[in-house]
């Protein structure tokens, strides 16, 4: 008795199993460390491009597109914006880059996107297009749009170039403020999330595009690299799951002895098997402390090295990484499970051990 409890034996006999037999799982141990290792960094970058993706897009463009002027007020919307959108040509000289023109009544909302700015007039420029056309605050370019069936050429300064931080808004959009009616109202919620229930309970008679709908295709293929990285990681520790079944069988081999002596001092046989079982989860732990560390410092160098992805084929430029509390818990749950359930499988040997014939084998 100690502190008027009985202490656990079960739980006594894993940790002394645990600290006796190290050798017997370090291949097991091993494949757990990179099983966590692995899920940790691959959520960690799911978990940034979904977040750097929506602070970006959802900060720069209406979370609601209304075909039409809505101008009724709501507690859950933050602004509102009446915008004009029309595809148009760029040139200069020998390069040429096509292009959404956005007609403002007030470009006030995006002064915090405007690196710089030398007057109201003229067009504001995303900054990937300022670079693809070789061009700088205080040119000018030649703007070919469409009346009906006609081209209309205009020549127009650059009196201002901005950055979303969202390589298509970047390299395709130009802000411009003007006058004229306009077409669509832009709405920004306080919460962009809602912005699906805002839209089936107030917008039902009007023809709206949420912000996941706008970028529907980008969201459908994270949705399809998450998975796939995620089955390669579950795969890694289902490795390490046949892994330990290996070890937990040679444990139970080397310890035919011990097991039948337990059985005959009246040990269950449930609880023999919980003692491997308790053995291997103890391992596991050490494998997930471990690929915690190494997955939290491998993604530290990320975020320092920022690696830069392909322009065009991501929102962003470079490799994005947040961790959050659930990598760990993901990396937890699925390390513990396959562990258990392995070692569960591979203890059911010891519980059905021959008491006699092994105490005559020793």
């Amino acid at each position: 008795m100690k502190g008027g409890r009985r202490n656990n034996p079960t739980l006594l006999l894993a940790i002394s199993f645990f600290t006796r037999s190290k050798k017997n799982f370090k291949f097991s141990l091993f494949a757990m460390i990179i099983g966590v290792w692995g899920i940790i960094v691959v959520t960690s970058i799911i978990n940034g491009f979904d977040s750097l993706l929506i602070d970006s897009i959802t900060n720069f463009y209406p979370h609601l597109v209304v075909n039409g002027i809505y101008s009724q007020n709501s507690s859950e919307i933050d602004k509102i914006i009446n915008f004009n959108i029309t595809s148009v040509t760029l040139i200069n000289g020998s390069k040429i880059a096509f292009s959404q023109l956005m007609e403002l009544d007030d470009l006030s909302i995006y002064e915090g996107f405007v690196n710089e700015r030398i007057g109201d007039d003229g067009l504001i420029i995303g900054n990937k297009l300022a670079d693809n056309l070789n061009v700088d605050i205080g040119d000018t370019i030649i703007t070919v749009g469409t009346k009906g069936l006609l081209p209309i050429f205009q020549e127009r300064s650059i009196t201002g170039i901005f950055e979303s931080g969202v390589y298509s808004y970047d390299s395709t959009f130009i802000l411009v403020q003007d006058s004229n009616p306009k077409e669509y109202t832009g709405i920004f919620l306080k919460n962009p999330n809602k912005a699906k229930q805002f839209k089936e309970r107030y917008l039902y008679n009007y023809s709206t595009l949420t912000w996941e709908e706008s970028n529907e295709t980008l969201a459908k293929a994270v949705q399809v690299d998450s998975l796939l990285a995620l089955m390669i990681t579950f795969f890694i520790l289902l490795i390490s799951g046949f892994s330990i079944s290996n070890s937990v069988s040679f444990s139970v081999f080397t310890r035919n002895k011990e097991i039948a002596i337990l059985r005959a001092l009246g040990f269950q046989r449930k609880q023999v098997s919980t003692v491997f079982i308790l053995e291997t989860f103890l391992i596991s732990l050490v494998g997930f402390v471990i690929g915690v560390i190494a997955g939290t410092l491998t993604c530290w160098f990320l975020i320092i090295l920022k690696i830069p992805l392909p322009e065009g084929l991501f929102y962003v430029e470079y490799l994005p990484i947040k961790i959050t509390a659930n990598s760990f818990l993901i990396a937890f749950l699925i390390n513990s499970i396959v562990s258990i359930f392995f070692s569960y499988i591979a203890s059911r040997r010891a519980s059905s051990l021959n008491i006699v014939e092994s105490l005559k084998e020793e």
